[in-house]
Protein backbone atom coordinates (compact mmCIF):
# COMPACT_ATOMS: atom_id res chain seq x y z
CA UNK A 1 0.00 0.00 0.00
CA UNK A 2 1.09 3.23 -0.80
CA UNK A 3 0.09 6.06 1.38
CA UNK A 4 0.81 10.29 1.24
CA UNK A 5 1.48 10.52 -2.64
CA UNK A 6 1.46 14.04 -3.57
CA UNK A 7 -0.70 14.49 -6.35
CA UNK A 8 0.98 14.08 -10.05
CA UNK A 9 1.40 11.90 -12.79
CA UNK A 10 2.31 8.45 -11.83
CA UNK A 11 2.64 4.58 -13.58
CA UNK A 12 2.43 1.21 -11.37
CA UNK A 13 3.21 -2.11 -12.38
CA UNK A 14 2.86 -5.21 -10.76
CA UNK A 15 3.76 -8.75 -10.63
CA UNK A 16 2.19 -11.60 -8.52
CA UNK A 17 5.37 -13.76 -7.85
CA UNK A 18 3.80 -16.54 -6.59
CA UNK A 19 7.27 -18.59 -6.18
CA UNK A 20 8.83 -15.48 -4.32
CA UNK A 21 12.01 -16.03 -6.73
CA UNK A 22 12.01 -12.11 -7.22
CA UNK A 23 11.24 -11.78 -10.72
CA UNK A 24 9.24 -13.16 -13.46
CA UNK A 25 8.94 -16.55 -14.66
CA UNK A 26 8.10 -16.70 -18.73
CA UNK A 27 8.00 -20.00 -20.52
CA UNK A 28 7.81 -20.47 -24.32
CA UNK A 29 8.46 -16.94 -26.28
CA UNK A 30 8.30 -15.01 -23.47
CA UNK A 31 5.15 -15.10 -22.32
CA UNK A 32 4.77 -14.90 -18.30
CA UNK A 33 4.02 -17.50 -16.05
CA UNK A 34 2.87 -15.27 -13.15
CA UNK A 35 0.31 -12.55 -13.05
CA UNK A 36 1.52 -9.31 -14.15
CA UNK A 37 -0.90 -5.58 -14.66
CA UNK A 38 -0.02 -2.01 -15.35
CA UNK A 39 -1.93 1.32 -14.59
CA UNK A 40 -4.15 2.60 -16.71
CA UNK A 41 -3.94 -1.38 -18.33
CA UNK A 42 -0.76 -0.43 -20.43
CA UNK A 43 -0.52 -3.50 -22.79
CA UNK A 44 2.66 -5.78 -21.97
CA UNK A 45 4.91 -6.73 -25.21
CA UNK A 46 8.17 -7.96 -25.03
CA UNK A 47 8.66 -5.68 -21.38
CA UNK A 48 7.50 -3.41 -19.36
CA UNK A 49 4.78 -1.32 -20.61
CA UNK A 50 5.84 2.56 -21.50
CA UNK A 51 5.65 5.20 -18.63
CA UNK A 52 3.26 7.18 -21.48
CA UNK A 53 0.96 4.04 -21.70
CA UNK A 54 0.39 3.58 -17.71
CA UNK A 55 0.73 6.92 -16.38
CA UNK A 56 -2.26 8.55 -14.72
CA UNK A 57 -2.86 11.28 -12.60
CA UNK A 58 -3.30 11.10 -8.79
CA UNK A 59 -5.32 14.00 -7.64
CA UNK A 60 -5.19 14.85 -3.63
CA UNK A 61 -8.14 13.22 -2.40
CA UNK A 62 -7.98 10.20 -4.84
CA UNK A 63 -7.41 7.07 -2.38
CA UNK A 64 -7.51 3.90 -5.07
CA UNK A 65 -6.68 2.58 -8.34
CA UNK A 66 -8.03 -0.55 -9.89
CA UNK A 67 -5.05 -2.57 -11.35
CA UNK A 68 -5.93 -5.33 -13.88
CA UNK A 69 -4.12 -8.66 -13.58
CA UNK A 70 -3.58 -10.92 -15.99
CA UNK A 71 -2.46 -14.42 -16.15
CA UNK A 72 -1.82 -16.32 -19.05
Amino acid sequence: MLENMPPGEYAISLLHDENDNEKMDTGLMGIPKEGYGASNDAKVTFGPPKFADARFPLTQNQTTIRIKMRYM
